[in-house]
């Protein structure tokens, strides 16, 4: 263990708390909703009340998803002392049993929720949300998680991504439009983009604990094909909402093309897959850039 970590309290604080729930994934998964709002936002007018609840019920799930997988990755012996990122619940010396109890206790307080813009809306979208939630736990736990069986980036597609956003457009606006559809998937494109990009530099580690992701499957070159389609179909998507809608404002993520560019050039020149490919980080501040701009856009 290095002098730094040695140096660190032995009693957590509130820090490592914050550090523990990823504010980077926080700010990802709340302009997720923002982008969801925004594509509702030309269906009709939004209700105060339920953007607020909205908001919260991502920030909630963002942690608690967070804190659970920490949880199950350490239970499984994905993630050891030894061998763990520095931010990780594990890392920062954590309870992992008070880690569990506080990822479950946001997962069941966004339940509420979740329960609250269902029923004051169109009851049956409670059933999506449980298929949304048994997806992700059919990920990341049960006795065979499909996360482990190289069907992770398809989940993050059609659920994190497509079906989450347009949760949010009927839980605000009542209804869907083909508009909302093609627009949901432009998060499906950057999710499965991200948990490619993670996969593939821990592709030693998985495989170490036996876990078998797509880029060990699918290998280094298709890998790298399969990233630039799903970087590249989220500003396709883009130009076509803002097509479709006539209102040129939505275009703005646009601007973010070149650092896009720039991260997929960066994927492509690793000659192998692993920890010594650039960053997944990058891709994580390229998604807080477009779902930004796209919010603002679609206010403009």
């Amino acid at each position: 263990m290095s002098t730094g970590s040695a140096a660190r309290p032995l009693k957590p604080t509130l820090a490592d708390w914050v550090k523990a729930a990823g504010p980077p994934l926080i700010l990802v998964i709340v302009l997720q909703a923002c982008y969801g709002l925004s594509l509702a936002h030309h269906i009709g007018p939004l209700p105060g009340l339920r953007v607020g609840l909205t908001l919260a019920l991502f920030l909630l799930d963002a942690v608690g998803r967070r804190l659970i997988n920490d949880y199950e990755d350490h239970r499984r012996g994905l993630d050891r002392p030894d061998s763990v990122r520095p931010d990780s619940s594990l890392a920062l010396r954590l309870d992992m049993r008070q880690v569990r109890l506080v990822g479950m206790t946001c997962f069941g307080l966004a339940w509420v929720l979740a329960l609250y813009l269902s029923v004051t809306s169109t009851p049956w979208i409670l059933v999506l949300v449980v298929i949304c939630y048994a997806a992700y736990f059919a990920y990341a736990g049960g006795p065979k998680p499909l996360g482990h069986h190289g069907l992770g980036e398809l989940i993050d597609f059609l659920v994190t991504g497509a079906a989450v956003t347009l949760l949010v457009v009927l839980a605000n606006a009542g209804r869907l439009d083909a508009v909302a559809v093609i627009g949901a998937l432009g998060p499906a494109c950057l999710f499965s983009a991200l948990m490619l990009h993670n996969n593939a530099r821990d592709v030693d580690k998985d495989a170490r604990a036996g876990k078998t992701t797509l880029p060990h499957l699918i290998g280094l070159g298709p890998t790298k094909v399969l990233y630039a389609m799903l970087v590249t179909g989220f500003y396709v998507v883009v130009a076509l909402v803002a097509v479709l809608l006539n209102a040129p404002w939505y275009l703005l993520p646009l601007v973010t093309l070149p650092w896009a560019a720039s991260t997929v050039w960066g994927v492509a020149r690793a000659d192998r897959l692993g920890d010594t490919m650039i960053s997944w980080s990058r891709l994580y501040l390229v998604m807080i850039a477009n779902f930004a701009l796209f919010s603002i856009g679609a206010w403009l």
